[in-house]
């Protein structure tokens, strides 16, 4: 059965649940469910075992509701195992209530395996399930079955299982996880969650292989990149979803439903500052952003079909001629990319739906260029229209995202701004923001919490790569955590056991070791264009930056090894790296997925041929800051200006050199660090050591084994990539 709510006819019908539910986070003491409905609801989360005999009730619990507008209400419920007493934390920071006693089937008796120090848990180990209950206030309620969630090709149930399920993994036991990043609905290629539903339909009841968390590493949305055929849809949904003043809620902007579809690029530019130059659909208002989440998680918020070019762009409007010819093959492959993306969303839902998943934002979640360099980033807070955005974009991403990473990290401060249940928010008559919008953005702006841990064994440190950057200079690279992050990710691993284990996964949206021949481009192409047409900002970009995360790593924690998940760069790849700090080192295993839905032909064409020609090994040595040459200064100069070239002489920062280069140079004193990456190819056959297509990441992490599986999608087909690193092992030379 399917329940909506009555549209008007400038806005489309609303389901009663608008995404979800989608599983979060989830370790034994709670489990958490987040899902999206129209109407204000009471939802519960019911957790049981699941067994060939049946099923076991464990748990339950009651969600916490926001509402974001008119008809859009966001619910995160916390389940803890029955016989614990209520108070896992809320979603707010409170003290959770445990929720109805009640369960699949029947009436909830107590279940659950002690934890460590007495406390019931949820078991590890063991196939666990799910089902919910939503409850408008003024209607009958509704489970899994009722909401069409457990029936035919659109089930989010594997199998013949009875309920979307999941597993905790062991302490101590191989982990295995999935992850990826860059998801454009309308950008090239197959979605590559078709190939993690795959791996979950084949491993649903086999525990020992199955992926126990999925992390998402950034551009699960596109905020500055929207397909024409979807824009005016989006603006509809957000009417529908806020209300009819979502259109006029940007300060600077006119009625959004006035600009022309792909004419947004100016308003970006010279409104907001943005440098996007992909700004043609930009989405502005909170309700716009929101909608871009729940076509991007559920086929019943998309249009029934998309309007032809001619509707969409009138005749008269621009471009005209000759660029309007190509803007109408263009609008025509954005159709078929967009509907090859709704054909995915059922599995996309059911991979959500069946493995606690983590996420973190990259630059696209907010714009491209995010925060790239001082000057971007003080030009944009500026801005009324472009502060505002940015504000939209983050608390869509706390709604949507964020608050089901760790959900005791938001106070009710920060989720009352988000949720603007301050006074309503509006303009002054001359068009600027009120008081209330203006502390909205202020929260969202000024809010340092978005780095997190994941419960993972070894744990999962997450990355705010993004908010919380350091600048010297106006525009030039930055540190991609500042000072008070770092000590923040310091405080993080040290409360979650991280220097007692000896190892952890790191979450960084974009590589700290990636290819270096891309570095090098960024970073002779930054002084010929700017950086803002390049993206210059690799971890490499800013050597401190690079130079301060290692000594965390190394000398504050004590690590010897660790795993970094990363995206953004468009490519799957694998690296062997170590970074070595006074003859202290550090291997590290490089595991990169993207991207999950953007791969043009042309790109998976280039960048196969560039993973076949890159050279297989790199190493430079490096100094705290110039040292003393034994050689004329000229030569120095003369050596490090040859184009390309990412190496670097900084008269006031860390140094870095290939070995050949330094022994030319002739330095008086012994390098404090030395880097080398080694790029691994896959295990069978003369492959590529880059992957191109759209693919999604599996790993398995056993004692000091790496397996990296690049699960490749095309043709209708998973193509594995297989690569292996033992960081027990010295590095392969």
């Amino acid at each position: 059965m399917r329940v909506t709510t009555e549209a008007t006819e400038a806005e489309p019908p609303l389901p009663l649940l608008l995404a979800g539910p989608i599983l979060r986070r989830a370790e034994p003491r709670r489990v958490c469910v987040w899902l999206a409905t129209s109407v204000p609801a009471r939802f519960t989360v019911e957790i049981c075992a699941v067994a060939a005999d049946g099923l076991t009730p464990l748990g339950t619990g009651e969600a916490r509701q926001v509402r974001l507008g008119r008809s859009l209400y966001v619910h995160l419920a916390v389940a803890t195992p029955l016989g614990r007493a209520p108070g896992g934390a809320s979603p707010g920071g409170d003290e959770m209530p445990s929720g109805r006693d009640m369960a699949p089937g029947g009436d909830m008796a107590p279940g659950g395996d002690m934890a460590p120090g007495g406390d019931i848990a949820f078991p590890t180990g063991e196939l666990l399930g799910y089902d919910i209950t939503v409850a408008p206030e003024d209607g009958p309620p509704h489970r899994l079955a009722d909401l069409d969630r457990l029936d035919g090709a659109t089930s989010i149930a594997y199998g013949h299982l009875p309920l979307p399920t999941f597993a905790l993994a062991v302490p101590g036991d191989p982990l295995h996880l999935l992850h990826g990043s860059c998801r454009q609905l309308h950008g090239g290629g197959e979605d590559a969650f078709l190939a993690a539903d795959g791996v979950l339909a084949s491993h649903a009841r086999d525990l020992a292989n199955r992926p126990s968390a999925l992390f998402l590493t950034g551009d699960q949305i596109y905020g500055d990149e929207v397909g024409g055929p979807l824009i005016g849809h989006l603006g509809r949904l957000a009417r529908a979803l806020v209300g009819p003043e979502d259109e006029l809620s940007v300060p600077g902007l006119p009625a959004l439903s006035s600009v022309a579809v792909y004419g947004r690029q100016q308003l970006a530019t010279e409104r907001a500052c943005f440098t996007s130059t992909k700004a043609g659909n930009h989405l502005f208002s909170l309700g716009e952003f929101a909608a871009a989440y729940l076509v991007a998680w559920d086929e019943r918020c998309w249009p029934a079909s998309f309007p032809s070019f001619d509707e969409a762009v009138p005749e008269g409007a621009k471009p005209t001629g000759r660029g309007r010819r190509r803007r109408r093959r263009q609008y025509h492959a954005e159709v078929v990319q967009l509907e090859a993306a709704r054909a995915a969303l059922p599995a996309v839902r059911r991979v959500l739906a069946n493995v606690p998943t983590y996420t973190c934002f990259d630059d696209h979640d907010v714009t491209d260029d995010w925060n790239l360099t001082w000057r971007w980033q003080e030009r944009v807070r500026a801005s009324p229209t472009g502060r505002r955005v940015v504000a939209n974009a983050l608390a869509t991403f706390w709604a949507f995202q964020g608050w089901g990473n760790e959900p005791e990290a938001f106070d009710e401060a920060f989720v009352a701004a988000a949720a603007r249940t301050a006074p309503p928010a509006g303009r002054e008559a001359d068009g600027t923001a009120s008081d209330a919008d203006r502390r909205y953005d202020d929260a969202m702006w000024s809010f340092d919490r978005w780095s997190y841990v994941a419960p993972t064994c070894p744990p999962t440190v997450v990355l705010d790569t993004r908010t919380q950057r350091a600048f010297d200079s106006d525009e030039g690279a930055a540190r991609l955590i500042g000072p008070s992050e770092l000590e923040r990710v310091r405080e993080l691993a040290i409360g979650a056991g991280v220097p007692e284990l000896g190892n952890v996964v790191l979450v960084s949206a974009v590589p700290l070791f990636g290819l270096e021949v891309q570095e090098r481009r960024q970073k002779f192409l930054a002084g010929k264009l700017g950086p803002y047409e390049i993206d210059f900002e690799a971890w490499h970009s800013a050597l401190q930056g690079l130079v301060d995360l290692m000594g965390l790593l190394v000398d504050d924690l004590g690590l010897r090894r660790c795993v970094v998940l990363s995206g953004d760069v468009h490519y799957g790849l694998t690296v062997d790296a170590s970074f070595e700090i006074d003859g202290r080192s550090l291997r590290v295993a490089q595991l990169v997925s993207s991207a999950i839905k953007h791969s043009g032909t042309l790109a998976r064409t280039g960048v196969d041929v560039l993973g076949r020609l890159v050279r297989a090994e790199h190493e430079r040595v490096g100094w705290e800051g110039p040292p003393e040459v034994g050689r004329a200064p000229g030569l120095v100069h003369r050596l490090l200006e040859r184009p390309p070239n990412t190496d670097e002489w900084n008269d006031d920062g860390p140094v870095f050199l290939p070995p050949a280069l330094a022994q030319r140079v002739d330095p008086d004193q012994r390098p404090t660090y030395r880097e080398s990456r080694r790029y691994v190819r896959p295990e069978h056959g003369p492959g590529s050591a880059v992957v191109g297509e759209s693919n999604i990441g599996l790993v398995t992490m056993s004692g000091d084994t790496v397996l990296h599986v690049v699960l490749g999608r095309s043709g209708g087909a998973d193509d594995p990539h297989t690569t292996r690193i033992d960081l027990g092992l010295a590095p392969k030379s």
